[in-house]
């Protein structure tokens, strides 16, 4: 097993007319498809995602026929209804080691999220350290 560490990213928010960066876990992660192209990109390591989501354009940059895969309704916050398309045969790379897994594509998700299955349930373990601003996993 190898610890992972990485720190909260600083995404910036207006509150009162004032901009204020809030820390939140997002990770760099290298993600591909079968054999196929490799690209670099920031995830959100997600407690409350129950599968991994990501938008439809990093499906297709992967080279996936995004809409040939099984569609399925993903509810979120609020119960609000998104229709996804699900993926086998995803690799995820953490600092060079691979999970493999699955995902799910959404012409309507924007920011790519590691959820419950297809991630945490690959790790060993996830600490979310607030206070030091930091994520450490364990695979």
């Amino acid at each position: 097993m190898a610890d992972y560490k990485f720190r909260y990213f600083q995404a910036p928010r207006e509150q009162n007319g004032k901009v204020i960066y809030v820390p939140i876990p997002l990770i760099d992660i290298v993600v591909n498809y079968k054999k196929g192209q490799m690209l670099n990109i920031l995830s959100l390591v997600d407690s409350g995602a129950s599968v991994n989501l990501f938008p439809a354009s990093l499906g297709e940059k992967l080279g996936i026929n995004v809409k040939k895969g099984k569609k399925h309704k993903i509810a979120g916050i609020g119960d609000i209804q998104i229709e996804s398309f699900f993926h086998e045969g995803v690799g995820i790379f953490i600092e060079g080691h691979k999970i493999e897994t699955n995902a799910y594509f959404s012409y309507q998700q924007q920011i790519p999220l590691l959820g419950q299955n297809g991630f945490f349930d690959k790790c060993f373990r996830i600490l979310f350290n607030r206070r030091e601003e930091e994520i450490i996993i364990t695979i």
